[in-house]
């Protein structure tokens, strides 16, 4: 395939296979499978924990303090980073005040801790958080379906999201390896802890 090709595909991937709409499939999902108001709690989950951080991406990148929605340049992920979690947190104090399942709690207080650690390895390293989440979706979305095909199709999803991200230079085989190193042992965690998911 031509390298114009690759390029093309390897972006399209990146876009589609980004943080946030992984974010977002992932907690509808939990909500889905473990709380019968999930429509309530996926919304005030998706809402905080991913629509408001892509936002805010979104307004620093028209202000002119991030270079673009994955935000390349390390040194400008710390603002980036800060402003999410702060929505991650007033989304963690909303799903605990308001009736949902512990599992869906847990799903966003393990999102809040993998980006605390996300923030303390940026400061040595640009870990790839499209690998974090390509790897911890990868994981638990099939463990919560049924069939074999889950699975390769969560490998499949991870392998691309890494591949797309050497294609086209965003990060090192180091980083992509670290950020998918987090993301498996976030997700295990997740497993290991949530009471009711998978069921």
């Amino acid at each position: 395939m031509p390298r114009r090709a690759l390029l093309r595909l390897a972006r399209i991937v990146t876009e589609v296979l980004s943080p946030s709409p992984l974010i977002a499939v992932l907690l509808v999902q939990v909500a889905v499978a473990t709380d019968p108001a999930w429509w309530w709690s996926s919304t005030i989950a998706v809402t905080f924990l991913a629509a408001l951080p892509w936002t805010i991406t979104l307004v620093l990148v028209r202000r002119g303090a991030a270079t673009d929605l994955h935000v390349r340049h390390r040194e400008q992920r710390h603002l980036v980073y800060a402003l999410a979690l702060g929505s991650m947190l007033l989304g963690m104090a909303l799903l605990v005040i308001l009736p949902t399942t512990a599992d869906v709690r847990l799903a966003a207080a393990i999102g809040i801790l993998t980006l605390l650690i996300v923030m303390i390895v940026n400061t040595r390293l640009k870990i790839s958080v499209h690998a974090v989440l390509g790897a911890l979706t990868g994981l638990v979305i099939p463990a919560g379906l049924s069939g074999t095909v889950w699975w390769v199709l969560g490998a499949t999803g991870w392998l691309l999201v890494c591949w797309s991200r050497l294609t086209l230079r965003r990060h090192s085989a180091l980083e992509v390896v670290t950020g998918s190193l987090l993301g498996g042992a976030a997700g295990t965690a997740f497993l290991v802890l949530a009471p009711q998911y998978p069921g």
